[in-house]
């Protein structure tokens, strides 16, 4: 079952810089590694970064496992590709090799276990809804999201942190070809330029079926954004009532300290 915890006051955000993993949890484990890819097709290079989370931490859908409640107001995340000792190395030698207007990103996890409806999906960074696809796509998208995943944890460009560089961009560009996962031709679009906040959506299915795969997209208007300095940050959009308890209380510290200036 599901619940939403209501925020008092939306200021009150849980910022979290998360460790990365020593190698990338793929999505045959069936609790993947939240991983952000950024790359520029331009220059010929990409780098990929284990953010410390799993699919099951972003979970919206109940047969897919416990559902987690990352949408409530107050809830965020933040990670510092340029500081933080796991990801500047990479961060720093991608961005000397990449030019910041060509530069496009998403943040994408998956599980790729279980046969009933809604057990097997992902959960992806999102610019536009698609068209819906079948599941069977689907499951050939977590196929190629694990090959590339193992490119990195064995291909001899992983850090001992998780975080990964190439000069190369051609196994990012399969894995989001026509901008969407896995190089489908139809779903939603996930890959955004740096700078753009893109919302959050997950894709659930079944091990095998014709059948059009469901998306959900994440509510509260959840959303990633990557700055072209490195910050990457996760967190929803505070609901009106939210909102109206926060300017509620900031009116009522406004009059006491009204008071006490009287």
């Amino acid at each position: 079952m599901k619940f939403q915890l209501k925020a008092l006051a939306a200021a009150a955000i849980l910022a979290a810089a998360l460790p990365a993993h020593a190698t990338i949890d793929t999505a045959g484990s069936g609790n993947s590694s939240f991983v952000l890819t950024v790359f520029d097709k331009v220059a010929n290079v990409s780098a990929s970064f284990d953010l410390g989370k799993n699919y099951l931490d972003f979970n919206q859908v109940a047969a897919a496992g416990a559902v987690s409640s990352v949408t409530a107001p107050g809830t965020s995340f933040s990670w510092d590709l340029a500081t933080d000792v796991d990801y500047s190395a990479a961060w720093t030698s991608f961005l000397a090799a990449a030019t910041l207007p060509n530069i496009q990103y998403a943040v994408t996890a998956a599980d790729n276990l279980g046969t009933g409806a809604g057990t097997r999906g992902y959960i992806t960074t999102l610019a536009a809804t698609g068209a819906a696809l079948t599941t069977n796509a689907m499951t050939a998208a977590l196929g190629n999201f694990d090959t590339y995943v193992a490119a990195q944890n064995f291909g001899g460009h992983v850090a001992t942190d998780g975080s990964f560089f190439s000069n190369s961009a051609a196994a990012a560009s399969t894995l989001y070809n026509s901008n969407r996962v896995g190089g489908t031709t139809t779903g939603p679009t996930t890959v955004g330029v740096i700078g753009s906040s893109l919302g959050v959506i997950q894709v659930t299915g079944s091990a095998s079926s014709f059948t059009n795969a469901t998306q959900t997209v994440f509510g509260n208007g959840a959303q990633f954004n990557l700055a072209s300095n490195g910050t990457l940050i996760y967190q929803p959009v505070p609901e009106a009532d939210t909102w109206a308890m926060m300017l509620l209380g900031l009116g009522f510290m406004g009059f006491v300290a009204r008071r006490k200036q009287a």
